[in-house]
């Protein structure tokens, strides 16, 4: 059996994603040819992996005909974009009710890219203090906010950011709040090992999760990349695997980066390790 066919039975149990805000700054560089369209076939090609993560902020200025050519190339690369997501959060817990119906607003306009684009999934994050008034109120909101995007066959995951939702307990009692078989959560493995509870919170949070993210290498996302010689991604990336297998997650993985010129090479090490401990679970090591 060839490597990609390994690969490729290994994906089966498990699918391997990546985001695109890895490589942003190749994208937006004029002096590199890889575009926002080209990412699906690079995606397979290059990184070894079936889908798509895209942050919305990559879609700015962007109209209905480029996010169709983003899918049609997805649909031809057989790479789909799965998951689009707001790095920012929304403040839905707040008192100010012109600020949360313009989080609502965002959000269902989001939800309608992400149909464009083909996405099953569209991750936001909740900020903001919490307690009992914020979280309710948040999740008057997120109700409202399901209603609005339930037209476009979009499921909403929600991010375990500092605050109203950083415990994972806290925010699975919100997804249970707002109820309804369209809304989960959108963990991280970093986020996780940030926590001081690296595999609790991954299997606490692993059975509500349409898609998890593992951002790997030194920096977080968002921040500077660190040189190639000194990113090390903080985390055992199996071992976040073996704490969402536990539990029974059977949907993706999609491993992001801080960007720079190791974001490849970081995310296909990544991938590597995840196809060997899917390899090792399903022989039953």
């Amino acid at each position: 059996m060839t490597d990609l066919e390994d690969r490729f039975l290994a994906q089966i149990q498990l699918l391997m994603t990546a985001s695109v805000a890895a490589f942003r700054s190749r994208i937006e560089s004029p002096d590199d040819p890889l575009e926002l369209d080209d990412m699906p076939r690079f995606a397979v090609g290059e990184l070894g992996v079936r889908g798509l993560s895209i942050p919305a902020s990559m879609l700015t200025g962007l109209d209905a005909t480029a996010l169709e050519r983003i899918r049609d190339e997805a649909d031809r690369a057989r790479c789909p974009t799965l998951l689009l997501f707001e790095e920012a959060g929304f403040d839905l817990g707040t008192s100010d009710s012109a600020t949360r119906a313009a989080a609502i607003d965002r959000i269902g306009r989001l939800a309608r890219a992400a149909s464009m684009l083909g996405c099953a999934n569209l991750g936001i994050g909740c900020t903001g203090a919490d307690d009992e008034t914020r979280f309710d109120l948040a999740a008057v909101a997120l109700r409202e906010v399901m209603q609005k995007i339930d037209r476009y066959d979009v499921n909403l995951l929600l991010g375990n950011h500092p605050g109203l939702t950083e415990d994972p307990d806290r925010l699975t009692e919100l997804i249970k709040k707002v109820g309804g078989f369209r809304i989960g959560s959108l963990p991280d493995f970093r986020t996780a090992h940030d926590s001081g509870d690296y595999a609790g919170n991954l299997r606490r949070l692993a059975p509500y999760a349409g898609t998890i993210m593992a951002t790997v290498g030194a920096a977080a996302r968002g921040r500077k990349p660190a040189a190639a010689s000194k990113d090390k991604t903080p985390f055992d990336v199996a071992e976040g695997l073996r704490s969402v297998l536990a539990v029974g997650y059977q949907h993706a993985i999609s491993l992001d980066h801080a960007g720079g010129k190791n974001a490849a090479a970081a995310i296909i090490a990544a991938r590597e390790l995840l196809e060997e401990g899917l390899e090792s679970h399903a022989e039953g090591e």
